[in-house]
């Protein structure tokens, strides 16, 4: 069956550009753009979204929302997307130890995979480093 649609989009290819800031370009808040990442690009559910971003479901939603808006308005008007600012904070990734006994983990940032340590919560040696990276 065809589709019906009203007109093509303004532009057959979207690219980065380094130079100055083009006049025609909208902005996108850095939030945003996690926001589509997580739900979009991850593929995890908005409730685990959310967990990861460190917001309510709801407030997700509204921020997904709003960037689905922005990536609207430039794929309909021909726009570069700009992605930049926000009340934000990156996320850093966590290096160092769990115990297989009592299932404590714990951070050090000189851990490393010939070191040998025992867990501080139990005294057990059976200890495996650990890295965790943010999604």
């Amino acid at each position: 069956m065809r589709r019906h649609v009203k007109y093509p989009p303004p532009n057959s290819f979207y690219f980065t550009d380094t130079s100055p800031i083009p006049e025609n370009s909208i902005t996108m808040s850095i939030a945003e753009f996690e926001a589509m990442r997580l739900k979009h690009y991850i593929n995890l559910t908005q409730k685990d979204a959310a967990d990861k971003m460190n917001v309510s479901q709801p407030t997700f939603s509204r921020v997904l929302e709003s960037a689905h808006k922005v990536v609207t308005k430039a794929l309909i008007e021909g726009k570069q997307i700009r992605v930049i600012g926000g009340n934000i904070r990156f996320k850093k990734g966590f290096k160092g130890y769990g115990c297989l006994k009592c299932d404590y983990e714990w951070q050090d940032e000189n851990a490393s995979k010939e070191k040998k340590t025992d867990c501080p919560k139990c005294g057990s040696s059976k200890v495996y480093y650990l890295v965790k990276e943010p999604l």
